[in-house]
């Protein structure tokens, strides 16, 4: 006898979501999402958002179809997740540099190379081509604006710490700072994927840097 017989089609419908939810959170369901999330990230560096598919993937790690489908049942959940995943890679190696620095000081000077630093790994990389993508994909851009929202609080919160520890009291200027910064490498980014040697792309990075430091000059208490 079946084990949801009595029960309703949403009744069942509900048990088959949770047992599908159930599979996802164990301990090799969290393995394989880890993995199909990496491979992701590495098939976007080295074959761009466009060829990143299921395929792709199932290639890249050897997983069955049926393995990758029972993680993201579409490509669209699993490129959100993917763009979430980079994110917060790219925020806790962002993160790590700045703890290497000695003072909240250094830390405030240093932001601007730790950003550009962030933007060229490979999971800022994928975060931008995702990014990209989402221009045209309305439902991948419906799906990207609750995790970037959260990405940008949590990206405020910690630079405003530093900030206001460093003695930076116009942190309404900072921030809008950090976030000027975070746009423009993430553009110069794109436009090095091409040809990373051109002139003008180098000039651009040494323009920036400059706009930092006067920045920190006038936000920054006191001399260095």
């Amino acid at each position: 006898m079946p084990l949801n017989s009595g029960m309703s089609e949403s009744e069942s419908s509900m048990t088959a979501a949770r047992s599908d939810g159930a599979r996802r959170r164990n301990r090799k369901g969290l393995e394989t999402r880890a993995r199909i999330l990496e491979s992701a990230v590495a098939c976007i560096n080295r074959l761009g958002y466009a060829a990143t598919t299921v395929d792709a993937i199932m290639q890249d790690t050897g997983l069955s179809r049926g393995s990758v489908l029972n993680q993201f049942p579409t490509r669209t959940e699993m490129m959100v997740e993917v763009a979430d995943y980079a994110m917060h890679a790219t925020i806790r190696h962002s993160n790590r540099l700045l703890a290497e620095f000695g003072t909240s000081r250094e830390a405030v000077i240093g932001f601007f190379d730790v950003t550009w630093k962030g933007q060229q790994t490979p999971h800022g990389i994928a975060m931008t081509e995702i990014l990209l993508a989402a221009r045209w994909d309305a439902a991948l851009a419906e799906g990207l604006k609750p995790i970037a929202e959260q990405v940008e609080t949590e990206i405020d919160d910690q630079a405003g710490k530093t900030a206001e520890s460093a003695g930076v009291e116009d942190l309404a200027a900072w921030l809008t700072h950090v976030r000027v910064l975070i746009l423009s490498l993430r553009g110069i980014v794109i436009e090095s994927t091409y040809d990373d040697d051109r002139p003008a792309i180098r000039q651009a990075v040494v323009r920036l840097r400059q706009m930092h430091e006067r920045q920190c000059g006038r936000l920054l208490p006191g001399k260095p």
